[in-house]
């Protein structure tokens, strides 16, 4: 067994590689064996480690010394740690855009240090000992379709110039990790798609014009009312939420367009607070950023505060905007744009989609903002 280093200081430690962190855990030992807090949550994202939501865990046994896998890039962050035995690792960035991309990064693994391996960095190792249990906690489930978003490099890429403390030519490696290709043919894995809800209105046709006209498409998905009905609970069930880094919910029930007037049903107005509600829990559970926006109808749009001096007719709608807004502050990452009801021309539309877009580009702070991006309240 590896030499165990017990009694450190849970620490975190940069790579130069955006993302990855070398995690030095405090293990207990004594002639019995010994003990740790493989993944604490509390203590390590204060420490910097994101907020890893765990819904797997993988355990790979190497039965011999020298066992080599990967180089692999998979669309999930992952934490790895060792449970008996050592392996050598190394991991190189493959994510598209990247400025460290094509990096590599290499350290040894045992049951004291662990690392934190964000999606997009391919990942290999080497048993180092006979016997390996290497574990890793991932925040995606395996899927067919994901796997077809795997990127892959070659382990013996004179570019990576990675030294194996055991020559490649002695290691045990599967026939598929022997034949993947060099860096320069790798097709770098693209970022998390953005997915745009409500794409018949006024904003989600102004992001999309926008959109063809600044980037590729493949990076968006656009879907109509008829498509993805927000109120619908079956609407979720057809879509993979690991697939999305964001979702921009532009969708309406007819009553709240830009020009729209007071005349819908109550029940209408109920159904889309309800539909926020599905909306945010299912951004929430997959980690998603959520873009909405909150056509209210208000004497002061620009304040933190929402305002409920309507006249009659449109007191049960700010009601329900309220009630919208709320349920999208339960997903953590948020965007809420307030929207002044009377915005109704193209001009607008535009503006407000630039906005969205701007603040998903520069990954502002969540909360809830004005049409022109003022940040109105945490």
């Amino acid at each position: 067994m590896a030499d165990i280093a017990f009694e450190k200081d849970l620490s975190v430690t940069e790579t130069g590689i955006e993302g990855l962190k070398v995690v030095d855990l405090a293990v207990h030992g004594d002639s019995r064996g010994w003990f740790k807090e493989n993944w604490q949550r509390a203590k390590m994202t204060a420490l910097g480690i994101p907020d890893l939501r765990v819904v797997q865990n993988n355990i790979s046994y190497n039965e011999k010394r020298g066992v080599t896998r990967g180089i692999h890039a998979e669309p999930w962050d992952k934490f790895i740690s060792v449970a008996r035995g050592s392996v050598f690792g190394a991991w190189v960035d493959l994510r598209e855009g990247s400025a460290t991309y094509g990096k590599v990064f290499t350290c040894t693994l045992d049951p004291s240090r662990a690392i934190y391996v964000p999606r997009g960095v391919g990942n290999s190792f080497q048993a180092l000992e006979d016997g390996t249990a290497y574990t890793y906690l991932v925040d995606a489930h395996w899927s067919l379709e994901l796997k077809k978003t795997y990127t892959f490099v070659n382990l013996a890429d004179p570019e990576l110039g990675i030294e194996w403390p055991i020559p490649l030519s002695d290691a045990v490696i599967s026939e598929a990790d022997l034949n993947h290709p060099f860096l320069k043919d790798v097709v770098p894995m693209a970022p998390k798609r953005t997915l745009l809800v409500g794409s018949e209105t006024e904003v989600g046709n102004a992001i999309r014009s926008i959109v063809e006209c600044q980037t590729s498409l493949k990076e968006y998905d656009f879907l109509d009312k008829s498509a993805f009905d927000i109120c619908d609970p079956r609407t979720y069930e057809s879509i993979d939420g690991s697939m999305y880094g964001a979702i921009i919910n532009c969708s309406t029930s007819g009553c709240d367009s830009l020009g729209g007037g007071a005349e819908c049903e109550s029940d209408v107005w109920t159904a889309d607070a309800m539909g926020s509600v599905h909306l945010a829990r299912f951004c929430a559970e997959y980690g998603i950023n959520l873009v909405c926006l909150s056509l209210f109808t208000a004497r002061r749009p620009d304040s933190d505060h929402l305002s409920l001096d309507l006249d009659g007719a449109l007191l049960p709608l700010g009601l329900t905007k309220a009630m919208e807004e709320i349920a999208v502050q339960c997903c953590p990452s948020h965007y809420i744009i307030r929207l002044d009801r009377h915005l109704i021309s193209n001009n607008d539309a535009h503006s407000i989609a630039e906005t969205i877009l701007d603040m998903l580009k520069n990954k502002l702070p969540y909360g809830t903002y004005s049409s022109s991006g003022h940040l109105l309240g945490a």
